[in-house]
């Protein structure tokens, strides 16, 4: 039973990414819900691994539950979907646009960063690569296909959202995010 602990992260780390390896299709209602399911019966197992806990300094949480919580006056929709969500060893950032219903995504994983737009509809973020996310137990769970079989990827605590533009990694590195992200004119700012 202890080997199988330790086999656990390294079968976490070999999950094709959902972005990275786009998925074929949205997954159907069916096909979620059997996914939610599943997750929710290996939560124990997730928090065994580690890579979920929680390690955000008080201030961290406030500052993007602020934030959220600010957006949810104007765009209910998309305010539980915002902020900079971790797994393991990548983040998925959640931006507002002014359009509503709507949010900009730089999904990044070590060295490689894709941008890509979403619709909340029915409490879904639909994206425009085929994924799905959908919030749960505390998870932003993504949904997908691959080689024509549902999967899911879990991501937990998120962060505040940091500007683009202004970061020297995503300037030097991926100027093509910076330039996708102005030009869906996504939003950083609280709304005033």
């Amino acid at each position: 039973m202890r080997a199988h602990f330790f086999l656990l992260p390294l079968a976490l780390l070999l999950l094709p990414l959902p972005s990275f390896a786009q998925s074929e299709r949205h997954p159907t209602a069916a096909e979620i819900e059997d996914q939610l399911q599943a997750m929710r019966q290996n939560i124990l197992q997730l928090m065994r691994t580690g890579i979920y806990d929680d390690r955000r300094p008080h201030a961290l949480r406030l500052q993007r539950d602020t934030f959220a919580e600010a957006w949810s006056e104007v765009d209910a929709a998309t305010a539980p979907f915002l902020g900079d969500w971790t797994a393991i060893e990548e983040n998925l950032a959640i931006y507002p646009t002014a359009n509503p219903g709507e949010v900009c995504v730089i999904d990044s994983h070590l060295d490689l960063s894709d941008f890509y737009l979403g619709q909340v509809v029915e409490g879904h973020l639909i994206t425009d690569i085929n994924l799905t996310f959908v919030l749960d137990s505390g998870f932003l769970v993504s949904t997908f296909v691959y080689d024509d079989e549902a999967a899911r990827y879990e991501y937990a605590n998120p962060r505040p959202l940091a500007d683009p533009a202004a970061s020297p990694y995503y300037v030097e590195y991926h100027p093509e995010i910076v330039e996708q992200f102005q030009q869906a004119e996504c939003l950083t700012e609280s709304p005033e």
